[in-house]
């Protein structure tokens, strides 16, 4: 990997993180109906061209955003202590 295409990588990553914190602070004030990409994209000062680039349509990023949380909701589970006497099924 050249370390051009390396740095477009951590930076299209970068961008994405801050598209999914925008969107995710949006969805807690106003819901998922109320989630425009091009309001992800003004709080930011990014360029909806921006968002799209990440994300193609609205349902792309609200499938990441699930996708995120159930990944956290499975390392909190993971990482918190089990019952006496029973078998963590996540680690099995």
């Amino acid at each position: 990997m050249s370390v051009v295409r390396g740095a477009k990588e951590r930076a299209r990553a970068e961008v994405g993180a801050a598209i999914k914190e925008e969107a995710r602070r949006q969805l807690a004030a106003e819901g998922a109906a109320r989630l425009p990409l091009r309001a992800v994209a003004r709080e930011p000062g990014m360029a909806p061209s921006a968002v799209h680039r990440c994300f193609p349509n609205r349902d792309d990023l609200l499938t990441a955003l699930i996708v995120d949380a159930y990944d956290a909701l499975g390392a909190a589970a993971g990482a918190a202590p089990t019952e006496a006497g029973t078998a963590d099924p996540l680690r099995s």
